[in-house]
């Protein structure tokens, strides 16, 4: 096993028998719920010299090798001197745009980025891109996607196909994009596409949540309307907030380079601006609260990072994206201690070079010091939370749930 890629995949053990997974540490997450503030910063717990015992996929126990009696058919892996930690959650990416890697324009703002992607929309998703962006994603420990769909024809079912074989779990948000477009059965919004493949697979639904793509490229109709769904279902409602400084202009003086490329074209005629910042918007709109998860956040100022942790909901920070892109960096330090609700995600390879949200944590803890331990919760038991997964074992390793793991990088590790 090679620790820097292959994570989650288990060494093959004969039905139901025990296997052990020795390594240099483990922390488990073992009792920890959502962390925020303060206790996003607690030392972990950490076993040295560490075994994981699995038997049928799930945890058996994780205890010292010391401690450890085997009994004599048990299969035993030394994946040598790593850390392991629960698999990790990306919040946040796009899959069925991973044809588009290396594609678009970076480093010249958010509004040169999607002149350069606009026009490759009209492309139908490509399979064995998806594919590929999803085996990536489990070799490097994650096991768990918040999937947004919605963008192309297809991309739904082929996204959710791919994370079945991936053997990751998935949420897909799909993404309401434009204004004023009807419901077509009258008490949903789901959009076109994900409705139609919604129609042929009732049972993809239990995986789906309508969602909006952001303030000012979705009609606030259209947003209040998803969120409220999402509630009553019990699901969670995401979109983009505060992304760039483009979004904050358009939405308060109604000018600017998103302006000119929205007009008659998203934006719809006669279309005036709210004259509020993004956040205040999305308050008035009843967008935020518990069971939202927001993205981005790179333009919120010290009392809009207040005002967001008092509402409950989630932000999905996606800092290489933010800054490929060049649209700020979110206020880390602000957020971490204001008591919000962080986890983390890539964004999509339109935006990134990889699927890889452990490097994530590491670029936050090498460029702004965030400490290890708050990077390793926002990669697992938050980010879980977010997706309102926690109930299915996700972000934790603790007997009866899931044994999925990943090897941590060095950076993350003390």
């Amino acid at each position: 096993m090679n620790p820097e890629t292959t994570d989650s995949s288990l060494p093959e053990a004969a039905p139901g028998a025990l296997l052990a997974i020795r390594a240099k540490s483990i922390l488990t997450l073992g009792g920890e719920g959502p962390a925020r503030a303060a206790r996003l910063f607690a030392p972990l717990k950490k076993i040295d010299n560490g075994v994981l015992l699995v038997r049928g996929g799930l945890v058996e126990d994780v205890l010292p090798w010391s401690q450890a009696r085997l009994p004599a058919a048990t299969l035993v892996r030394d994946v040598g001197p790593v850390c392991l930690a629960p698999a990790c959650v990306n919040a946040h990416t796009h899959l069925e745009l991973s044809h588009l890697a290396e594609k678009t324009r970076w480093g010249r703002g958010f509004t040169a980025w999607l002149q350069s992607l606009i026009p490759l929309l009209g492309a139908a998703p490509e399979a064995e891109a998806v594919e590929s962006a999803c085996a990536a994603l489990a070799l490097a420990g994650t096991l768990y996607v918040g999937n947004i769909t919605g963008s192309l024809a297809g991309g739904t079912a082929l996204a959710d196909a791919a994370c079945a074989e991936a053997g990751l779990t998935v949420s897909h948000f799909c993404e309401w994009f434009g204004f004023g477009a009807p419901f077509a059965d009258g008490e949903r919004p789901w959009p076109p596409r994900c409705r139609r493949v919604l129609e042929d697979d009732p049972f993809l639904m239990a995986r789906c949540a309508p969602g909006g793509h952001a303030l000012y490229s979705t009609g606030p109709d259209v947003l209040s309307a998803a969120r409220r769904d999402c509630a009553h279902m019990g699901r969670v409602f995401s979109f983009h907030l505060a992304e760039s400084p483009e979004e904050t202009r358009l939405l308060t003086t109604g000018d600017g380079p998103l302006r000119e490329v929205y007009e008659g074209v998203v934006l719809p005629t006669g279309w005036t601006a709210p004259g509020m910042r993004p956040l205040a918007y999305a308050l008035k709109l009843g967008l935020l609260g518990s069971g939202t998860l927001a993205v981005h956040g790179t333009q919120l100022d010290a009392q809009e990072v207040e005002v967001l942790a008092a509402s409950g909901a989630a932000l999905c920070l996606c800092p290489r994206s933010n800054r490929n892109l060049g649209v700020g960096v979110p206020p880390v330090r602000e957020l971490m201690e204001s008591g919000a609700l962080l986890c983390l995600g890539t964004d999509g390879l339109t935006s990134n070079r990889d699927l890889d949200v452990r490097k994530e944590a590491v670029w936050l803890r090498e460029t702004m010091d965030v400490p290890p331990e708050a990077l390793v919760r926002m990669l697992t038991v938050n980010g879980a939370a977010a997706l309102n997964l926690l109930g299915c074992g996700a972000g934790r390793l603790e007997k009866g749930g899931p044994a999925d793991f990943c090897v941590l990088p060095d950076t993350l590790t003390y």
